[in-house]
């Protein structure tokens, strides 16, 4: 049975996406920790906004635990082991689920007051306000299709067919 390349695709590709947001979550845990952070009007709203601060704790927690998903389903997925095409569908669910709830938050606790921030301030300040509000909805939603891309393709009778595949016998030594 021929192996679809769409697998190692997506086996490189969660290693990838994995590895920077194992990172990702790092900085941010940094930044929301940091007192330099409180500069950042973004920081200063989320240390404001006692629900949206606690919604960043637990998706920080949930990145990283997405990232290690992503990570140990990309090495599987590179060996066409089928526990590593479900982990990656998983993977893939608690992406989209915390992406879209990501998206609420956002709207709910980020985005006004960052206008109204915007309208207060003026000149440069004000425009990143903006800005920053617009580009975060964009990326939010961008964010998503990688996560639908993949289910998409794991849930594909060739990746399913390609990852059931009974393993070779071990050699004697």
């Amino acid at each position: 049975m021929e192996r679809p390349t769409s697998l190692t695709v997506f086996g490189i590709l969660n290693l990838v996406f994995g590895i920077l947001g194992f990172f990702g979550i790092c900085g941010s845990y940094a930044m929301l920790h940091s007192p330099l952070g409180q500069a950042n009007p973004v920081i200063k709203i989320m240390h404001d906004q006692p629900a949206y601060l606690e919604w960043m704790k637990i998706g920080l927690i949930l990145g990283l635990v997405g990232a290690l998903a992503a990570i140990v389903s990309g090495a599987g997925l590179l060996k066409s082991l089928n526990w590593a095409r479900q982990l990656a569908i998983g993977y893939a669910i608690l992406t989209i689920v915390t992406g879209l709830v990501s998206i609420v938050m956002n709207v709910r606790f980020l985005v006004g007051p960052l206008f109204e921030h915007a309208r207060q301030a003026l000149g440069p300040e004000a425009a990143g306000a903006f800005g920053g509000a617009i580009g975060g909805m964009i990326g939010g939603f961008v964010a998503l299709l990688y996560p639908i891309i993949l289910l998409i393709f794991m849930t594909t009778p060739s990746i399913i067919r390609a990852c059931k595949h009974e393993p070779p016998p071990l050699p004697n030594t």
